[in-house]
């Protein structure tokens, strides 16, 4: 009788070998599985990726759901549940998708000033499964926050919708307007964020008074309809 669950199978939608990956996290060798892991990213994202040797948010929907599914496995099947992008996802959601407080709790930053750490020697790979919960995999050291945004709401990790309820969260990454990320998905809070948004134009002039002869807050609303040219518009702003 075999002990404990059987091992992740190896499934990709692109012919992708995952058996590398696989190999170093069952040894625990933490530093080579995030590399493979990485490597493997790119290749999944694309040529573009590939000879650009990183990955652009926006190539992230060209990676399949089985491998996204895959890599996730593998990296929460042998680090006892600790690690991979579900795990982050829902650190991320806890914190309430605020960044600085997300990578603060999975020990990317440190210090009273939050300093990130420098990658790869900021790095403890030998505490291994001792690293803080949603350490690994370190996809978004370098990269800002539009990578791990789209990686947080590919359609493997975000949770399915039931059709007769409101819409909860959403698929894709997000339109950033003046720093500010809202989910693309996410209907209730985009109308909340627009909403407030056009209340402090009218009362502060976030916007400095007027642009090009429009008013604050015709510009919000027109950052409002390229906003909802990524997703299907609510019922609100029809």
């Amino acid at each position: 009788v075999p002990d404990g669950p059987p091992e992740p199978s190896l499934e990709s939608d692109s012919e992708i070998d995952y058996t590398q990956l696989r190999d170093h996290l069952k040894a625990g060798e933490w530093e080579l599985a995030d590399n493979e892991h990485r490597r493997l990213l790119i290749i999944l994202a694309g040529e573009d990726a590939y000879d650009r040797g990183w990955v652009y948010f926006t190539e992230v929907a060209l990676i399949p759901v089985k491998d996204m599914n895959t890599l996730d496995t593998l990296w929460s099947f042998y680090s006892d549940g600790r690690f991979g992008f579900r795990v982050q996802r829902k650190l991320w959601i806890a914190k309430k998708r605020q960044w600085d407080k997300f990578f603060k709790s999975i020990d990317w930053t440190f210090g009273e000033n939050d300093t990130y750490r420098k990658w790869p020697e900021g790095f403890d790979w030998d505490k291994g499964k001792n690293a803080a919960k949603g350490h690994l995999p370190l996809t978004n050291a370098l990269r800002g926050t539009q990578l791990f945004n789209a990686i947080m709401e590919h359609p493997a990790f975000v949770p399915a919708v039931d059709p007769n309820k409101p819409k909860k969260e959403g698929v894709g990454g997000g339109f950033g307007y003046g720093g500010a990320m809202t989910p693309a998905g996410d209907t209730d809070r985009s109308k909340e964020y627009w909403a407030e948004e056009k209340v402090k134009s009218e009362t502060r002039g976030v916007f400095g008074g007027s642009a090009n002869g429009k008013s604050a807050a015709t510009q919000i609303n027109e950052a409002a309809e390229k906003f909802f040219k990524f997703v299907k518009k609510p019922k609100w702003m029809k």
